[in-house]
């Protein structure tokens, strides 16, 4: 079963050659991944046990022993932990922004992938995606958050729920301080009352909350307290990246 596995992706890949979307490498074989090489998956800065457990900031080794870090120290998240799949820079930058900017799907797969390497399992979980404003998700074409739970719900089996809507619409985090970011992201979300009644959502679900890029913490702080307003008691966040 292996060898003929093996022999008819052999096959495909001479007649459809698949390229390392970054590096434009070849991908002959049964590679692991369907659009990465593994040289330039091994060139992403991955956070794997070395970030703090409460918000998730890697370079977390200084700090072992303590409760938080220099990064989240004296803050309050209304989600219990992060964890993001890597840093944003390099190859990393570049994944999020075709996902973000180009609605590129077919790195999906191998994001998911990846995920499975460093999320370990999350089946059985709910998958939330931060959600657009209407307006933006009109403009775009499509949410970004939700091609992202789409690639972790697929590789884990996990479910995927548009539980929450953006309701007053915000300006840019980029570019605002922690600060400025805190304020623009009040009251900014809400929970689909009709969704929780269809899909009947037990409060007591474990929740992940699903963006692409996590900075300060803003915007999954926001999500979280909207969730936790409706009663749903354990709320988690996961980011593509770690800005």
């Amino acid at each position: 079963m292996g060898f003929a596995k093996n022999f008819v992706g052999t096959v495909l890949d001479c007649l459809w050659p698949r390229h390392c979307f970054h590096c434009g490498d070849w991908l002959h074989g049964h590679s692991h991944y369907l659009h990465l090489c593994l040289r330039c998956v091994g060139s992403i800065n991955f956070i794997c046990g070395n970030s703090c457990p409460r918000c998730g900031h890697p370079h977390w080794d200084d700090n072992r022993g303590e409760s938080d870090c220099w990064n989240c120290r004296g803050r309050e998240f209304a989600f219990r932990s992060c964890r993001s799949l890597f840093e944003y820079n390099g190859l990393g930058r570049a994944i999020v922004r075709e996902i973000k900017y180009r609605g590129s799907l077919f790195l999906l797969p191998d994001v998911g992938r990846l995920s499975r390497e460093l999320f370990g399992d999350l089946r059985g979980k709910v998958l939330v995606p931060v959600p657009l404003h209407w307006r933006r998700r009109l403009l775009r074409g499509y949410n970004q958050s939700e091609l992202i739970c789409s690639a972790l719900a697929s590789e884990h089996g996990c479910r995927t729920l548009r539980l929450l809507r953006r309701v007053k619409p915000t300006r840019q985090q980029v570019g605002l301080g922690r600060v400025q970011r805190l304020e623009n992201m009040v009251s900014a979300f809400a929970v689909d009352g009709h969704v929780v009644r269809k899909k009947k959502i037990a409060r007591d679900e474990e929740i992940f909350l699903v963006d692409d890029v996590l900075t300060t913490g803003s915007t999954m702080h926001a999500c979280a307290v909207a969730l936790a307003g409706a009663g749903f008691r354990s709320v988690q966040a996961l980011s593509l990246a770690r800005g």
